[in-house]
């Protein structure tokens, strides 16, 4: 049994995650007059290198849909104005 415990703690809920709902980081004791703002920063940084990378691919299919979306866009508009001008 610990008795006497004193500590400032950080609950994050909902961070940006799909694993996790819920975040709790326990303050050094020398960091509790630290300003809010700064400690919900490095919190915020900590969390999110914590979290796993997508996978290369992911990444690389997502630049592909993108591009071909802009391709499909551009040749409807141009089919669409190559047809008002004749």
């Amino acid at each position: 049994m610990i008795k006497g415990v004193n500590k400032k703690v950080l609950e994050i809920n909902n961070p940006q995650s799909i694993y996790f709902e819920k975040a709790v980081l326990y303050l050094k004791p020398n960091m509790g007059s630290a300003p809010e703002k700064l400690i919900r920063r490095e919190a915020d940084d900590l969390i999110r290198s914590m979290s796993p990378k997508p996978p290369r691919y992911a990444v690389w299919l997502k630049g592909f849909v993108m591009g071909a979306a802009i391709v499909s866009i551009l040749s409807v508009s141009g089919y669409f104005i190559f047809t008002a001008i004749f």
